[in-house]
């Protein structure tokens, strides 16, 4: 069977363009630029390196591990809640990936639309009421319980992946700016809203650039809101996550010069040219999420965004940063060339190969340290709960190996 779609850019200015069409059947994905877009100034490569600016026709195999698909299109498309919340709601259900993306188009991270025709209208997302997030709250439940919903509630949810990660969330507009709001799950071992909320607050006094977060009470409970990044007035920055630049889809073939901190320095000094401070602005990354416990820390957590008025591709804010629960022990990628273990000379193994010189290595584990050592001052103040804080003890241990590394690399520096 034989699928296509038109792909549509946001490239700044208010209009939404051609960017090209994309082929895909039963042993190939075939994409190929629009000519008007590959002469407009303001065009862009969708995806720098396996989706350059030129007239060629770009072909990606289908595979077993592999779909027929460029990673950056399923970066746009639904995450797993949001196909979860597309089967639930659309008669027929969407099936394939290109049913997937056409039915979210609009709705997802970065500035990337789609339509099954090229005169088709972009359709625009419908607007969300602030005031509706209590009925959202019940909804998310409903879905979360694998019950059936009702289908005119749809344009109140975000299906997009990336920056709201798989939890259940609804994008809603809030003070003039758009957010995306997570709730908790019956299931969740701990308030995940308030955990994430002292968790992007830790990461935010350390030194990362994150999004605003707030928490709003609702009679149901908390709620989380997390900026959207992606969006500014009148514009959208397009994103390509790091899974999709190093085309990796079988995560049973680990590849750690790729799949690892220093892979993400390396491909960005790849894609971009403001890339002076990445390998800082990396391994900084890298601390907080060893010392806060978050092992969930897989290539599509960490993306390289060009913004609509740049010219290039800079490392995206840091965004799904909370401790792990259920994950502890090794992370989703390398921290260095000694695997995915934290260890001191794992750690120091990375700084040398993100070219972190000893001393700034040292600056940044201090900074970074001395916020992460307060965490459960963090938390208590979003609200979490003693017993809470008793489960999460264990991913906060991991503070120690940052220690432990810390210790040894002060006397290199």
């Amino acid at each position: 069977m034989t699928e296509k779609l038109f792909v549509h850019a946001d490239l700044g200015d208010g209009k939404i363009v051609l960017a090209g069409q994309l082929i895909v059947d039963d042993k190939l994905g075939r994409f190929k630029y629009a000519k008007a877009y590959i002469n407009n100034a303001r065009a862009f490569a969708l995806d720098p390196i396996n989706l350059p600016l030129n007239g060629e026709i770009h072909v990606k195999p289908r595979t077993r591990e592999t779909p027929a698909m460029f990673g950056v299109m399923l970066d746009a498309g639904p995450d797993e809640w949001g196909k979860r919340w597309l089967t639930k709601t659309r008669q027929p259900p969407p099936v394939t990936q290109i049913e997937f993306l056409l039915a979210a188009s609009g709705e997802g991270v970065g500035a990337l639309h789609f339509t099954p025709e090229l005169d088709a209208p972009v359709r625009s997302p419908s607007d969300r009421p602030f005031d509706s997030l209590v009925h959202l709250q019940h909804i998310a439940a409903d879905i979360d319980a694998g019950k059936e919903v009702d289908r005119s509630l749809e344009p109140y949810f975000f299906h997009g992946s990336g920056i709201g990660g798989a939890r259940p969330k609804s994008l809603i507009e809030h003070d003039g700016r758009e957010w995306i709001a997570k709730f908790n799950r019956d299931s969740d071992l701990v308030d995940m809203c308030r955990v994430e909320l002292a968790s992007m607050r830790i990461a935010r006094d350390a030194g990362i650039d994150v999004p605003d977060v707030e928490l709003t009470e609702t009679d149901r409970g908390p709620v989380l809101l997390v900026e959207r990044f992606d969006q500014g007035p009148d514009e959208q920055h397009h994103l390509v996550s790091v899974a999709s630049l190093i085309n990796k889809f079988d995560i049973t073939e680990v590849d750690e010069s790729t799949m690892s901190y220093p892979g993400i320095t390396q491909l960005g000094k790849r894609i971009g040219h403001l890339t002076s401070d990445l390998g800082a602005d990396v391994f900084r990354r890298m601390l907080v999420n060893v010392a806060i416990g978050n092992t969930d820390d897989h290539l599509r957590n960490h993306a390289f965004m060009k913004r609509a008025t740049a010219s290039d591709y800079s490392f995206s804010p840091g965004y799904d940063i909370v401790p792990q629960l259920s994950l502890q022990g090794s992370h989703a990628i390398a921290i260095g060339p000694f695997g995915s273990t934290p260890t001191a000379d794992n750690i120091q193994a990375a700084a040398l190969r993100m070219g972190v010189a000893d001393e700034l290595a040292h600056q940044i584990g201090g900074e970074v340290l001395a916020v992460t050592a307060k965490w459960r001052d963090y938390m208590s103040d979003a609200g979490v709960g003693e017993s809470d804080l008793s489960l999460l003890e264990r991913c906060f241990a991991m503070h120690e190996v940052v220690e432990r590394w810390h210790a040894k690399a002060a006397r290199s520096a």
